[in-house]
């Protein structure tokens, strides 16, 4: 029987029709730069020319440096030494980010006699200026700490950085800190400056936050098998009362430990979480309440697929993250391969982009998604992928379902209708890989999987249109 399938018009001049990811050659090495392989790297940023900076610490020395890099992945020459500057002091889990001024915010906990991991006892926090100077408008010299910090544990990033409205924020597993923007201790935040959590030191937090320039923390109770807390605070340090009781929500959801977190744009609280059977997304609105329209399994890309980033972009999140067979220490549980994906507001897969994997290295630490690129800090590795989107203008997208019909669900043979000549049609997975190209009817599928590709068809005189086949 011959029907009509369903029209992909996509719907604006210039919609993707599908997204198609890869290495950037043209980036370092083969699209990998490995300047900092060795080492313990979280964190990076990106300014406006697309240069990119990181920091790292060398395990077992007293070392810590801060690189940039240029656009094309290569360090900077004009850069400190070459493309790089030493800290004057070691600071374990080296924590950055780049301020709207171009400046750049750096913490971490070390010791300032000269000690390593293991001896520290004071959070340091620096601020760069763009040419890698320390700034001197800023704390001693470009230099601010806070003694008798607790430390953080050495299997997790149980430290975090937040900018919030030119404030500086830092807090571990049990306490948040705010500076000025000259680097003393605001005494107007929390008490006299700090806040203390609910949370458990093994298992770290999140400090999140929200768009009124709320604080959203998110810890553990008890390790590893308590309950988690969310708790929220006013701008200043305060709790919110009218948020769970009196700004503390226990939540069963948070059982096991979670590996991410963010703020979406509505406000809702995106979590990736580890259990015993299977690492998920979940998506708590700004309540606190389960938000049952979002539902994500990331077990259909891998049976232990656990999310490390979750970056939201244009209405969608942006997965970056690995296998871990090690449920209750995601931290330390990075596995091959690594995969990306991208989720709708429902969480399932994104159709135009599917899921990407790559087996060169084993954590995804953190994400930068741009409009045609993602770059990703891989536990030091410095990692570019294209993003690229196959566009038809509106121009050149059939508006008709008269042009040509296709027999559907195909079962062996393509068949097809049409009153027009074929150049060719062009048949791609949803991953937007091309696994097939034809030009007559009743060409030959067999060996294409059962499932649904799209097919771009181009006439001789120029019009292109878009369809959805589905193969049994």
């Amino acid at each position: 029987m011959i029907k009509n399938l369903f029209f992909v018009l996509l719907l604006a001049a210039q919609t993707a029709f599908a997204q198609i990811i890869s290495k950037d050659p043209s980036f370092a090495s083969n699209g990998v730069s490995n300047v900092a392989s060795y080492t313990l790297a979280w964190n990076m940023a990106q300014d406006s020319n697309g240069s990119i900076y990181s920091s790292y610490s060398i395990p077992n020395s007293n070392q810590t440096f801060v690189y940039k890099l240029t656009a094309n992945g290569i360090l900077d020459s004009a850069f400190g030494n070459n493309g790089k500057i030493q800290l004057p002091y070691y600071t374990y889990q080296c924590q950055l980010k780049m301020q709207p001024d171009g400046k750049l915010v750096i913490f971490g906990y070390g010791n300032i006699s000269g000690g390593v991991s293991g001896s520290s006892d004071v959070w340091i926090v620096y601020r760069m200026l763009p040419n890698g100077q320390l700034d001197p408008t800023f704390g001693n010299n470009g230099i601010s700490t806070i003694p008798n910090a607790i430390g953080s544990d050495v299997n997790g990033r149980s430290l975090g950085l937040i900018l919030q409205n030119g404030k500086i924020i830092v807090y571990d597993s049990t306490t948040i800190y705010r500076f000025n923007i000259d680097g003393s201790i605001d005494t107007s935040f929390g008490n006299n400056g700090s806040v203390a959590t609910q949370g458990n030191f093994y298992y770290g937090a999140f400090v999140l936050v929200d768009n009124q320039s709320n604080l959203i923390c998110i810890t553990k109770i008890n390790s590893p098998y308590g309950n988690g807390v969310i708790e929220k605070f006013s701008p200043d340090g305060q709790p919110v009362t009218s948020f769970g009781n009196n700004g503390i929500l226990e939540s069963n959801l948070l059982f096991s430990p979670f590996s991410t977190a963010i703020i979406d744009s509505n406000n809702k609280i995106v979590i990736s979480k580890s259990n015993s059977t299977s690492n998920e997304i979940f998506r708590l609105n700004p309540d606190g309440t389960i938000d049952n329209t979002f539902n994500c399994a990331l077990s259909v890309i891998y049976p232990n697929a656990l999310a490390k980033s979750i970056i939201e972009k244009d209405g969608y999140y942006y997965i970056g993250g690995n296998q871990s067979s090690h449920p209750y220490t995601p931290y330390v549980s990075d596995e091959s391969p690594t995969f990306f994906t991208k989720l709708t507001q429902s969480g399932s897969i994104a159709p135009d982009f599917g899921y990407y994997p790559d087996s060169s290295f084993s954590s995804v630490e953190e994400m930068i998604v741009n409009n045609n690129n993602i770059i990703v800090n891989g536990g030091g590795y410095i990692v570019k992928y294209l993003l690229n989107n196959l566009t038809l203008s509106t121009t050149d997208i059939t508006k008709t379902n008269s042009d040509i019909s296709f027999e559907n669900p195909v079962k062996q043979n393509l068949v097809f209708s049409t009153n027009k000549k074929v150049s060719k049609i062009e048949i791609y997975s949803t991953q937007g890989k091309i696994v097939k190209t034809l030009k007559d009817s009743n060409t030959d599928l067999s060996e294409l999987l059962k499932g649904t590709y799209i097919a771009k068809v181009t006439f001789q005189n120029g019009k292109t249109t878009v369809k959805k086949l589905i193969k049994n």
